[in-house]
């Protein structure tokens, strides 16, 4: 198992120049930062093969991709660093050849061992750990270690039309800039503004039960797709796996779960339509590359929003659907009021 050791942590000529136009947008320290970065990339389907396009290409220092499962016809989809001669083998190993080539500056590497993610050894080595298309538990089991060791945490998936990001950021600090015209000055001034977000852990996050404080007028304007993964989620907690596609019990499970779990959190069930929770639940295996564009290009932007410490992160929760095209951030945390 080989690390990321980044023996000189400044930029050099090469590679200013290389990466010059991101350092006028963003700095030369913030590029730095992201140089100096190690990144987990866990699972490698058509989501995470736009990160890591996105990341490797912005510079970062190390990605490391983990996936302990092989290459099948079902993944030429959406991926495009795998390859029909690519059958049979590991997803993570097949596509890390690929990711390299797009910059030999970054350091790429694959694992096998799903293992790994409960190893507090193998996680303390990253400074952002990214998990996708993972159950629940995993998820809950990793960002709680991520938080131990104040590791940046991000979770993500895209099903068919649509797709989720959680990120969980522990304390963060990120610096924001505006420009500010003065009297007599034909340039305009660049104003720095230092600031700070506090987040929740995901489990923390899923606890929240109070909707019932906010007016019902105003949970109808919440993306029903928040209340839709909850449901998925719990769907998986119990059985082990995803419904399956047009199989009429698992969606009466569904529909069961949604009208006494969302209750129970003090959501009316009318507000996931079965329609709708008919919809996601027959694409959930689905990957579209026009969704994994857009899911995966938002989170990529928002880890190097994160390592940069430039401009606003998620905070923390981002949802995308492809019926109306619309994403929309919430902040979903205990006592704390949505709007």
């Amino acid at each position: 198992m080989e690390f990321f050791n980044n023996q000189n942590p400044h930029l050099t000529e090469d590679e200013a120049e290389l990466y010059d136009r991101q350092i006028r947008l963003w700095g030369i320290e913030a590029q730095q930062r992201m140089r100096n970065s190690n990144i987990l990339i866990v699972g490698m389907r058509g989501l995470s093969n736009e990160v890591c396009k996105n990341l490797v290409l912005a510079g970062v220092g190390a990605v490391t991709i983990l996936d302990y499962q092989i290459v099948t016809e079902e993944d030429f989809g959406a991926q495009f660093f795998l390859r029909v001669e690519d059958l049979g083998k590991n997803r993570a190993i097949a596509a890390a050849v690929r990711v390299r080539e797009l910059n030999p500056r970054v350091a790429v590497t694959a694992e096998t061992d799903n293992l790994l993610l409960q190893s507090e050894e193998f996680l303390q080595k990253f400074d952002v750990i990214c998990l996708t298309n993972c159950d629940i538990s995993t998820l809950i089991k990793a960002d709680n270690l991520c938080r131990k060791f104040e590791k940046k945490f991000y979770a993500a998936s895209a099903h068919g039309l649509f797709g989720y990001i959680f990120c969980d950021l522990k304390q963060h600090e990120y610096i924001v800039e505006r420009k500010e015209i003065k009297s007599g000055r034909e340039d305009p001034e660049v104003k720095r503004t230092k600031k700070y977000l506090e987040y929740v852990s995901l489990g923390t996050a899923l606890s929240k039960n109070d909707w019932s404080a906010v007016p019902f007028r105003k949970l109808r304007k919440v993306s029903p797709l928040l209340w839709a993964n909850q449901i998925l989620w719990k769907f998986q907690e119990i059985e082990g796996r995803l419904p399956i596609q047009d199989e009429d019990k698992d969606f009466a499970k569904l529909k069961s779960l949604r009208d006494t779990y969302l209750p129970s959190m003090g959501v009316e069930p009318s507000l996931l339509a079965n329609e709708l929770l008919s919809i996601i639940s027959r694409n959930l295996n689905a990957e579209l590359s026009p969704v994994c564009a857009i899911v995966g290009g938002i989170l990529a932007q928002d880890i190097l929003k994160g390592l940069s410490q430039k401009d606003l992160p998620i905070n923390n929760f981002f949802f995308y659907n492809g019926l109306d095209g619309s994403g929309l951030v919430y902040q979903v945390e205990p006592e704390k009021a949505i709007f």
